[in-house]
């Protein structure tokens, strides 16, 4: 194991304890909370004599992040192996908030010959196949030739859990492909989609790739999903959701990564999220978008660079079997106005909400509206009295008893963590929610919540809540140096 990463785990039981009463006479109950930490202390990333944060768990929204296998909870802890290689990490998974395997160094792990790592950073996909669980990741060399592994566990194992290479997707020549976001269908076959960059003209593209069990074998061929001739359109961020029919959807949002031309400053300004439709080995196409309002009048269609606080970006993308629909949550932002003159200025003042949809149709204009109590702030320029603000972020799944839940959260740079607690909420009909429930954060809201969900990486059943978050990465009194993690088990009863 490098220096600077060593696993410190504290365990939290809690037993049954009654959250807060909903409606239709239904509670979420707290089963277990798990906290672990992934280095020894805070000065483990020390660079330069300054205090470095590492990228959070949970900020690769589209990544399939828990699995559970005999009721026992998977999810991943990485941070960089060593804090003078911040772009290389190291994994552990947990199981039920212990550690379960080896660690794995994910730039030089299983490399292939001649492979030189020079970044490796980005979170792993858990997937599972009712007797192994399979990971994921993406690898990038020196030479900006990248690959992705798959490697497997073995939940039997009595720990720590020895890796075993199952195969090695390898691009060709110096192309890109990450990003990753997957999924795997009903006949376990595993489908990861990315934002790559090849060809003679280096054009930017949504791609995926596929491999059937047991997974030893060579990976399909990449597919062209979609192809864009600029940096102007990043297809980034890809979810996707294989139907019971083997269909494929992907939601991604293309990112306008030209400079601003007020200032010349290269922000990251999300414009467009886009679904497309199709099969591995056939036709894809574009089923539906939301794009902002400057891409819609926007002749070339990919925005103005300028106005970031104008965005659209992906949340959860998942299929239902439930009610044969694919949901999907997607962040809507807007500008009160934009000053010709100074249209950098113009992003200070703006309105979000968070859509769902089912099957390409806004069924919720804005899910944002039933946390109304907690995340709303009259002094935020974001401020709508039916609206929070605050939130940045969103999932959701559906629990086997028909229980649809959503979870929100906020990640502002707060030194009093006012934000700091999770909202959930559920409903059977989409159209009836529960109050609120505000869950509170040992280390702070986190980028995101990871959470399980239905028929996304090999779970056919989702009995009980099972997510977590990972800590605040904004706060300068929680700075996320060392990838604390929470990680509950609930029950909605």
């Amino acid at each position: 194991m490098r220096a600077g990463y060593l696993l410190l785990i504290g365990i939290v039981a809690v037993g049954l304890a009654t959250v807060a009463t909903a409606v239709c006479a239904q509670s979420l109950v707290q089963e277990m909370q798990w906290q672990a930490a992934g280095a020894a202390a805070d000065s483990s990333y020390l660079r330069d004599g300054t205090a470095k944060p590492s990228i959070p768990i949970g900020w690769a929204v589209m990544s399939p992040m828990i699995a559970v296998i005999d009721g026992d909870q998977y999810a991943p802890i990485f941070a960089p192996c060593d804090p003078a290689n911040p772009g290389l990490y190291c994994v552990e998974i947990l199981r039920n908030g212990t550690t379960f395997s080896d660690s794995l160094d994910m730039g030089h792990a299983f490399a292939p010959a001649g492979f030189q790592a020079e970044l490796a950073y980005h979170p792993p996909l858990l997937f599972s196949d009712g007797t192994r669980l399979l990971v994921a990741y993406w690898v990038r060399a020196k030479d900006h030739r990248s690959i992705v592994q798959l490697l497997s566990l073995d939940p039997k194992s009595p720990g720590p859990a020895p890796w075993t290479l199952l195969s090695t997707f390898e691009n060709r020549g110096d192309e890109l492909l990450s990003y990753l976001g997957g999924a795997m269908g009903p006949t376990g076959e595993i489908v990861i989609a990315g934002y790559g960059t090849g060809g003679p003209a280096r054009s930017h593209r949504l791609e995926i790739i596929k491999i059937l069990p047991p997974y030893t074998g060579p990976w399909m061929p990449k597919q062209l999903i979609a192809e864009y001739p600029s940096p102007a359109y990043a297809p980034e961020y890809p979810h996707v959701a294989i139907r019971d029919d083997g269909s494929i959807s992907i939601l991604t949002v293309l990112a306008n990564y030209t400079p601003c031309p007020e200032n010349q400053v290269t922000y990251s300004v999300y414009k467009n999220v886009a679904a497309f439709e199709g099969r591995y080995g056939g036709s894809f196409a574009a089923r539906w978008s939301d794009a902002t309002t400057d891409t819609v009048t926007d002749p070339a269609n990919h925005g103005d660079s300028c106005l970031f606080g104008a965005d659209r970006y992906p949340l959860a993308h998942f299929w239902d079997k439930q009610s044969h629909a694919i949901y999907s949550i997607v962040r809507s932002a807007d500008l009160d106005g934009v000053d010709a003159t100074n249209k950098v200025a113009s992003n200070i003042r703006f309105s979000r909400t968070f859509k769902l949809y089912r099957d390409g149709s806004v069924i919720v204009p804005d899910l944002a509206a039933y946390f109304p109590q907690y995340f709303s702030d009259p002094q935020h320029p974001c401020y709508r009295p039916q609206s929070a603000c605050h939130i940045h972020a969103m999932t959701m799944t559906r629990l086997d008893n028909g229980e649809f839940v959503i979870f929100a959260n906020a990640r502002d740079d707060d030194p009093a963590m006012t934000y700091s607690k999770i909202g959930v909420i559920w409903s059977k009909d989409l159209q009836t929610f529960s109050e609120p429930v505000y869950l509170p954060t040992p280390f702070g809201p986190g980028y995101g919540i990871s959470v399980a969900q239905p028929d996304k990486n090999g779970m056919r059943s989702v009995p009980k809540l099972e997510f977590f978050n990972a800590g605040n990465t904004y706060n300068p009194a929680q700075l996320n140096y060392n990838q604390r993690l929470t990680s509950w088990r609930y029950s909605l009863e």
